[in-house]
C-alpha cells in the first residue's frame, strides 16, 4: 500500500534535476543501504544488493522533454518496500521540472483488524535533495526547516495558503513578539521535523502575523504563539471552511511532554493529506507512458529469451576436440574428473559431450537464469498491479460505504437539532405564558457549557477538568482519529459522553441515581446531559465476549487500587460515529459503587469483532 508521497516542482535547477536527484539517490543506495548503485543500467531490471532488484528507466519524448525512474523492490520478512522515484525536465522553458517519490509498504495485518496502515517514514535521501534544489508545491516553499518570515515578506505565506495548486498542508506559528524568535523557530522545527517533503512551514513574525490575519479575516487566522495547519484549497471568504485548518494550542507546543506526540500527529497529517490528494495531470501523463514502456519491456524480454533459447542438437565431434580429448586421456585425467565428466552425461542424456554441447548446455543455463529473474520480476510487476487494483476497489468501497455512514450520521444529527429547537420553542413559549417572557428570550448557556475540543488531543489535556472521570488509555490511539476527523465532530461528541459520565457519577455520589449507566440515559436527571441510549452498549455481544482474540482486546488497564491486576475487561462502551472500518467507539469501567469514578480505558477506532474482521 501506499505509505508516502512527495512531488515538487522547481525552476531553477529544471535544467540539472536529474543528475541532482540522481547523485543524492546513488549516495543513499551505496551508503546506508550498501547497496550497489553501478549495477543499474538503462532499461533493464538488475540486482543491487541482497533481495532488491532495480529498474532504471531514461525516455526522451519527441518533444525534447526527458524522464527519468527507478524503481527499487525489497524483499523483506513482512513483505516488498517498493521506493520509486519519477524525474521529469519539460523541454519548454516556461515549464517548470518536477520530482516525485513514492514508498508502498506492505499491508498491515489482515488477521489483526486494530493493525493501522503502514505509512512510510521520509526517505533519507529527500532531505539533502531539498538542501540543495530549490522545491515548491505550488506557492509553497518545501524546505528542511521552517521558513521565517517578517512582516514585508508575508504575501509569500498568503500566496502559498490560497494557491489552488498546492497538493501539501502548510504549518503556520504566529507570533507577537513575545516569544522570543530563535527558540521559538526551533520549537517549531522539532515538531515538523517529519514532515519534510510533503509540508511547508512558515515562522511569522508578530508584524507578519498581524498582516496575514487582516488578509485571512478571523475564521482562518493565526494567533501568536499557535501553530495552524492550513490544509489544501483554503477559502478565506468562508467562515465554515476555517474548521477544517486545525490549531494546535499554545499550552500543547510548549509542553515538552508533548512534543513527540505532536510531532507524530503533525507527520501523520502531513502525510495522509499528501496521499489523498491526485496527482497532477502532467505527472499522471508521464507515469502511464513510464509504465507502459516498463511493462512493454518485460514483455520483449520473454520473447527474446524464448528466440534465443538453445537447443542440444547432436554435432559431430570435430579432430581438434577428439585430439584434446585423446590428449587429457594421455595425461591421466584424475579419477574424480572423469566421474564428473561420467555424471554430467548420465545427468543431460547425451552419450558423447562435446566442447560444442557443453558450450550449448551453459547457454541454456544462463538463458534459465535470465529466465528465472524476469519471470521475478514480471510477478513483482503483476504484484503491484494487482495491489493498485484492491486499493483502488478498496477507497472505492470505502468512500461508498462512508457516505452511506454520513447520510446516517447526518440523519441522526437533524432529528437531534430538531428535537432540541422544539423543546426549546416549547419551554420559551411556557416561560412567557408564565410572564418570564424576558427570561426565555435572553438566558443563554455559559461558554462553558458551549465549548468543545476541536481534536482528541485538546480533549485529552481537558479530561483533567471531569473529577470523577479518569481516562487510563493509550492516548495514541485517541489522537489517530483526529486524521479522519477534520472538523473535529467526532472529538466534540466524544466530550458529550465524558460529560455524560461525569453527570452519572456525580449523581451516584449525590445519591441522585442509583441505578447503572444505561439506565442513565433512558432516564436522563433534570440538568444532566443526554445521551442516544441507541448509540450506547451496556456489553459486548455473546460472540466477542466469547472470541480470546476479541475480548483480549478489551481488557484495558485501570489502577491497581480498583483491581490488582492492573486491567479488567470493559465491555461497555459509547458508540462516537458509524464511519466505515474506524466507527471510534469509547470503553468504560463503571467503578462508582468503589471509588466513585468511572475508568475509561479506551477512545479509538473500532476494536475487532467478526464484521471488523
Amino acid at each position: 500500500m501506499l505509505g508516502f508521497r512527495s512531488v515538487f516542482t522547481t525552476h531553477c535547477e529544471r535544467n540539472h534535476l536529474q543528475p541532482l536527484v540522481r547523485e543524492q539517490l546513488d549516495r543513499w543506495i551505496a551508503g546506508p543501504k550498501g547497496w550497489d548503485p553501478s549495477a543499474l543500467h538503462e532499461n533493464r531490471w538488475a540486482t543491487i544488493g541482497d533481495n532488491v532488484r532495480a529498474l532504471l528507466l531514461q525516455h526522451e519524448g519527441q518533444d525534447g522533454s526527458t524522464s527519468t525512474r527507478v524503481r527499487i523492490v525489497e524483499t523483506k520478512p513482512d513483505g516488498q518496500w517498493i521506493i520509486q522515484l519519477t524525474v521529469h525536465s519539460p523541454n519548454a522553458r516556461e515549464r517548470a521540472a518536477w520530482a516525485w517519490i513514492d514508498i508502498e509498504s506492505p499491508d498491515p495485518d489482515s488477521e489483526d483488524p486494530r493493525s493501522r496502515p503502514r505509512l512510510a517514514g521520509t526517505p533519507r535521501f529527500l532531505a539533502p535533495m531539498l538542501e540543495i534544489i530549490d522545491a515548491w508545491d505550488g506557492a509553497a516553499r518545501l524546505t528542511t526547516r521552517p521558513i521565517v518570515i517578517r512582516g514585508d515578506e508575508v504575501d509569500e505565506v498568503h500566496r502559498a495558503l490560497i494557491d489552488t495548486e498546492r497538493r501539501g498542508v502548510v504549518f503556520v506559528a504566529g507570533n507577537d513578539d513575545s516569544l522570543p524568535s530563535v527558540p521559538w523557530t526551533n520549537r517549531i522545527a522539532n515538531l515538523t521535523r517529519f514532515t519534510i517533503g510533503m509540508a511547508s512551514c512558515y515562522v511569522l513574525d508578530g508584524a507578519a502575523t498581524q498582516s496575514l490575519n487582516d488578509r485571512l479575516g478571523q475564521a482562518h487566522a493565526v494567533l501568536p504563539g499557535r501553530l495552524r495547519t492550513y490544509r489544501s484549497q483554503v477559502q478565506p471568504d468562508s467562515v465554515v471552511d476555517g474548521l477544517r485548518h486545525r490549531v494546535l494550542s499554545a499550552e500543547r507546543i510548549a509542553d515538552d511532554n508533548e512534543q513527540p506526540r505532536l510531532a507524530r500527529v503533525l507527520a501523520s497529517n502531513a502525510q495522509l493529506q499528501a496521499l489523498e490528494q491526485p496527482l497532477p495531470a502532467s505527472v499522471a501523463r508521464v507515469h502511464r507512458m513510464l509504465e507502459r514502456i516498463a511493462d512493454d519491456m518485460l514483455v520483449h524480454r520473454l520473447g527474446d529469451i524464448s528466440s534465443k533459447r538453445p537447443s542440444l542438437v547432436p554435432s559431430q565431434p570435430q579432430a581438434a576436440v577428439e585430439t584434446r580429448e585423446s590428449d587429457r586421456r594421455q595425461d591421466d585425467v584424475s579419477a574424480q574428473q572423469g566421474m564428473l565428466l561420467d555424471y554430467l552425461t548420465i545427468k543431460v542424456g547425451i552419450d558423447d559431450l562435446t566442447v560444442d554441447r557443453i558450450d550449448e548446455i551453459v547457454r541454456l543455463i544462463e538463458v534459465g537464469r535470465s529466465s528465472q529473474e524476469a519471470q521475478k520480476d514480471i510477478a513483482s510487476r503483476l504484484a503491484q498491479l494487482q495491489a493498485e487494483l484492491d486499493e483502488t476497489q478498496k477507497a472505492y468501497h470505502d468512500v461508498k460505504w462512508q457516505l452511506d455512514d454520513e447520510q446516517i450520521e447526518n440523519r441522526d444529527a437533524v432529528e437531534r437539532l430538531t428535537r432540541s429547537a422544539e423543546t426549546e420553542r416549547t419551554l420559551r413559549h411556557r416561560l412567557a405564558s408564565m410572564g418570564q417572557a424576558e427570561v426565555a428570550w435572553t438566558a443563554q448557556p455559559s461558554e462553558a457549557d458551549v465549548s468543545r475540543p476541536d481534536s482528541f488531543g485538546e480533549l485529552l489535556r481537558w479530561l483533567p477538568r471531569l473529577q470523577q472521570v479518569v481516562f487510563t488509555g493509550d492516548p495514541d490511539c485517541a489522537e489517530e482519529l483526529d486524521s479522519n476527523d477534520p472538523l473535529g465532530a467526532w472529538a466534540s461528541k466524544t466530550w458529550d459522553a465524558l460529560l455524560v459520565l461525569q453527570d452519572y457519577a456525580a449523581a451516584k455520589a449525590d445519591g441522585r441515581w442509583d441505578r447503572d449507566v444505561h439506565g442513565f440515559l433512558e432516564n436522563t436527571p433534570d440538568g444532566c446531559h443526554e445521551w442516544p441510549t441507541r448509540r450506547h452498549a451496556r456489553d459486548e455481544s455473546e460472540a466477542v465476549r466469547t472470541n480470546p482474540a476479541f475480548w483480549r482486546k478489551r481488557v484495558l488497564p485501570v489502577p491497581v487500587s480498583v483491581i490488582a491486576a492492573g486491567e479488567i475487561f470493559m465491555g461497555a462502551h459509547f458508540k462516537i460515529a458509524q464511519f466505515a472500518m474506524i466507527s471510534p467507539r469509547m470503553h468504560y469501567y463503571d467503578d462508582t459503587a468503589q471509588s466513585g469514578r468511572i475508568y475509561v480505558g479506551y477512545i479509538g477506532r473500532h476494536l475487532p469483532t467478526g464484521q471488523t474482521n
